[in-house]
């Protein structure tokens, strides 16, 4: 024991960094035989409480401070080189400073999972039913156990072997459910070695030929990138352009210089179901390339990392996660689809990759291109006040017409149907053309509200302020936020009252309704219900990509980026979905998924036609999406942004407090309100609430909000992070989270 705790004199002093929610590093003491070893981003092993940790060297020292008997050793140096270099070091620093947390956990966001604990493996646990298993064994679990009832009926249908902790985070179980099935011999385990080839689908994609030449606009933003590259010196663009410009070719092009030039470059896009179509793209151009995101298993993730680490791949595709992939001489960075909130990180640290990005590139005098058809408010800020350099492709390539659109008013639709009288025209037209079309929905399930006609209260899950939801395949309501389920009630739970009806639409009545006015078509449904597994995305695009469907019904996943040349129709099933969130972005967000599904239509030779689906035809965002005029949307938005003095003319810091006490909940509320109304300048800051936020209860816990408002150079908004930091380390509960930028307020 007394080997652990006390070094001896020649010992070299090591500071790690943890990923405990605790702003501080931890020193430890390393004996003079691991000297030569330990460098800064080396991982080593450490003792933390009566555990064992897995932590990054972040500095080393001859000499400590502290008293030798609270200075124990480390058990052991896991790398032999480092496996965090110098820039994403200083990066990560940066990132838990800005966005609130401690170093270790931004190098926690940085590490493949295979690198936050000792060894890390190159196989991945899969799951499956048992050989005989089937339907006879599902119905009998529905009454015995609810969740074993879930885990075996979503690896029915599937269609093939899902990774374990996927299972497992897709449902919100813990393992035990699993466990006992496995015992029961009605679900088998296997361990498989990580596929190397990560998105064979993307084979499968149609290449992108490279055009002769480019259009005078492409042109244009190439040589303004190009000479920032040429120059190794640090640019931020803004490249607006409208659906089908050409904006991917304009990054294969500058991407190409980069590597001319020996250096890398980083492609992030917003969605998974993107991921197989861009890769298919960028391989087609530059042979092999890096793919990052949360849907490759542990062991596949740090195939790519180490693949990336050492040169070996230069170019890297994938979600938000991606900007922290360890490319050496960083060139380029795309953001694509830069406005998308899901760069946004929903845990800690909760970063924003977009802004991430911009940090990284001028960090590593790199070119940064965000790419939008419809940018974020922010950045059109920026590129107007000259922070960013704005790049315009106002015209698709080859002068393709945009799309026709045409705004529906459901109000005027007898027997309010799903499907328009003009939506079912012009899909009929289509298909008897041998044309393809896109049903946007943003909603899975079939029905979202269980409404009851006597006390007008709508069925609510028990542990979240939500709805239920019916999903008419398995006869189920649930709750698309705990994943909670149960057997739709035949009478009203509040007042007893018989006869309760089905509100609304989602993606799979739409799927059914499509089925029965064009019983001949391919119809197939893209959302996360059945979107199991990896390969699903991958298979489903290149169904659809090589016109084995007709009919791709879909949430957003297939709302933006996706580019077939045979997709004439688009239909926005119901576009004023989230026009009325309590969101300050309610409107934008409304008028970018317009504007980004209209723009999956007439991307070819053949012409497009947009059906958009609304009871508030007369809204700005519709409208001004209508007629593909972002100008015209963004100076009304902008000028409500600036009297409110919200962003991008202010800077917001959220802070959420929850927990399953009620009482405990607005109590530290209130606490922490004072506290920063104590510190804060009220001239400079505004402090809003505390209140109830929007979703009052998630998963069983209360939930409080309160907002900071300030101007965006605001000494006030870095007093509020180091003053909320002290308040939450100093409680076990409940739970604080500080949002910083947040990108929703629900």
């Amino acid at each position: 024991m007394v080997s652990e705790l006390f070094p001896s004199e020649e010992s070299l002093f090591v500071q790690v960094a943890l990923a405990k929610p605790m702003r501080k590093e931890f020193t430890y003491a390393a004996d003079p035989e691991w000297a030569q070893r330990i460098q800064q981003g080396s991982r080593v092993s450490v003792p933390f409480g009566r555990g064992r940790e897995v932590g990054v060297v972040v500095g080393t020292a001859h000499e400590c401070d502290l008293p030798a008997s609270r200075v124990r050793r480390i058990y052991d140096v896991l790398d032999e080189q480092p496996v965090i270099g110098e820039e994403l070091l200083e990066l990560t620093r940066w990132l838990a400073d800005y966005y609130v947390c401690s170093w270790g956990e931004a190098l926690a966001a940085v590490l493949p999972a295979a690198l936050k604990r000792e060894g890390g493996r190159r196989k991945v646990k899969v799951v499956s039913p048992a050989p005989g298993i089937g339907p006879e064994e599902l119905v009998s679990l529905e009454e015995k156990s609810e969740k074993q009832y879930r885990v075996l009926r979503t690896l029915l249908e599937a269609s093939g072997p899902l990774p374990r902790t996927e299972l497992l985070k897709r449902l919100a179980l813990s393992p035990s459910p699993l466990q006992t099935l496995v015992r029961k011999g009605w679900v088998q385990e296997e361990e498989i070695e990580a596929d190397l080839d990560l998105l064979e689908g993307a084979a499968a994609q149609p290449e992108r030929a490279r055009p002769e030449q480019l259009s005078s606009d492409q042109n244009a933003a190439v040589e303004a990138m190009g000479a920032r590259l040429a120059e190794r010196a640090f640019g931020a663009f803004l490249l607006h352009g409208v659906t089908g410009s050409g904006k991917t070719e304009v990054y294969l092009r500058i991407i190409e210089q980069a590597l001319a030039l020996g250096r890398g470059a980083i492609v992030l896009v917003p969605e998974i179901a993107l991921t197989p179509q861009t890769v298919g793209w960028f391989r087609s151009r530059f042979g092999d390339v890096a793919v990052m995101h949360s849907r490759l298993t542990d062991a596949q993730r740090l195939i790519m990392w180490r693949r990336v680490q050492s040169g070996e791949l230069r170019v890297v595709v994938g979600a938000r996660s991606a900007i922290f992939a360890p490319v050496p001489d960083l060139g380029v960075i795309v953001v694509d689809e830069e406005h998308e909130p899901s760069f946004k990180q929903g845990s800690n640290p909760r970063y924003h990759a977009r802004d991430v990005a911009v940090v990284r590139a001028q960090r590593s005098r790199a070119v940064c291109v965000l790419g939008s058809a419809t940018p974020s408010l922010e950045s059109f800020e920026n590129a107007e006040q000259g922070r960013y350099q704005l790049l315009s492709l106002p015209s698709r390539v080859r002068e393709q017409s945009m799309p026709e659109i045409a705004v529906v008013d459901m109000r005027g639709e007898k027997g309010s149907p799903l499907i328009s009288r003009v939506l079912e025209t012009y899909l009929r037209e289509a298909l008897e053309r041998q044309e393809q079309a896109i049903l946007f929905l943003n909603r899975r399930g079939f029905s979202p509200t269980l409404w009851c006609r006597e006390c007008y209260t709508v069925v609510r899950c028990a542990q979240c302020d939500m709805a239920m939801t019916f999903h008419r395949r398995h006869g189920r309501i649930v709750c698309h936020s705990c994943c909670e389920e149960l057997p739709p009630p035949s009478a009203c739970p509040t007042c007893s009252a018989p006869g309760l009806r089905f509100l609304g639409q989602g993606s799979e009545k739409v799927e059914e309704t499509l089925k029965a006015l064009f019983p001949d078509a391919r119809i197939a449904r893209m959302d996360s219900d059945t979107m199991l597994r990896r390969e699903d995305y991958e298979e489903t695009l290149a169904a659809f990509g090589s016109g084995e469907i007709d009919l791709l019904v879909g949430t957003q996943m297939i709302a933006k980026g996706l580019d077939f040349p045979r997709v004439t129709v688009v239909g926005v099933i119901s576009a004023d979905a989230a026009l009325h969130l309590p969101d300050l972005r309610a409107s934008e967000r409304t008028f970018q998924l317009l504007a980004q599904v209209s723009g999956r239509a007439g991307r070819a030779d053949l012409p497009g036609r947009i059906v958009i689906q609304t009871h508030a035809p007369d809204h700005p965002a519709i409208q001004h999406a209508a007629r593909h005029d972002f100008a015209a949307f963004a100076r009304g938005e902008l000028t409500q942004r600036r009297e409110l003095g919200y962003p991008p003319f202010g800077r917001l810091l959220r802070v959420v407090i929850e927990d399953q006490d009620e009482a405990l909940v607005q109590a530290t509320a209130q606490e922490i309100a004072e506290a920063l109304r104590q510190h804060l300048d009220p001239a400079r800051t505004a402090i809003l609430g505390p209140t109830e936020a929007p979703m009052a209860l998630l998963r069983g816990r209360h939930r409080h909000h309160l907002l900071l408002k300030g101007p965006i150079s605001n000494p006030d908004f870095s007093v509020a992070r180091n003053l909320l930091t002290i308040i939450t380390e100093s409680k076990s509960r409940p739970r604080i989270t500080i949002d910083v930028d947040p990108v929703h307020l629900l």
